[in-house]
């Protein structure tokens, strides 16, 4: 009876000298942009870790944020968050208005998508801002690829640098 305590003890010890695995090294997300000339619209699709974008939300909404795609609240700020923070633009100064379709979860990722009507048959250029989680994290690096017409361009933004024009 006097070991009684030892397998207490034992997970006491564990758990003071493990290590956290859920955190990760870098911080970046990526946006792909595709034109669809039968709808004149831009297909949007967004892929960002699940632990940052909980933490934006929640310093965004001063609420405890957990990700659900099923939550009509969490739609919604979800919603929000890419309409101030992931902007699209034909002409400098108007932006596009976006509609929110839904999102994923794909193990530690959160895939969001987007449709952004543009009412044009040709573009030749797009105003990208991407300022997803820049907030949080001064070394975001946000990937934007944009296909138009089979053809790939793709811009890096980052803090102080969220915004660029993309000739098409």
């Amino acid at each position: 009876m006097k070991y009684k305590f030892l397998p207490f003890l034992l997970l006491l010890f564990v758990a003071a000298f493990v290590q956290p695995v859920a955190a990760h090294d870098y911080h970046a997300s990526i946006a792909d942009v595709r034109f669809n000339p039968r709808t004149q619209s831009l297909e949007v699709a967004v892929k960002v870790f699940m632990d940052d974008l909980e933490d934006a939300l929640s310093q965004r909404n001063k609420t405890k944020v957990v990700y659900s795609h099923t939550s009509e609240q969490v739609k919604k700020y979800l919603s929000d968050y890419l309409a101030t923070n992931l902007v699209l633009e034909v002409e400098k100064g108007k932006p596009l208005k976006q509609k929110f379709l839904g999102s994923e979860e794909d193990a530690d990722v959160v895939w969001m998508y987007l449709e952004v009507p543009v009412q044009q048959e040709a573009l030749r250029q797009l105003y990208v801002k991407n300022a997803v989680l820049t907030e949080l994290f001064s070394d975001q690096m946000n990937i934007v690829n944009i296909n138009y017409k089979g053809k790939t361009e793709s811009v890096l933004l980052q803090r102080g640098e969220t915004q660029k024009k993309i000739a098409l």
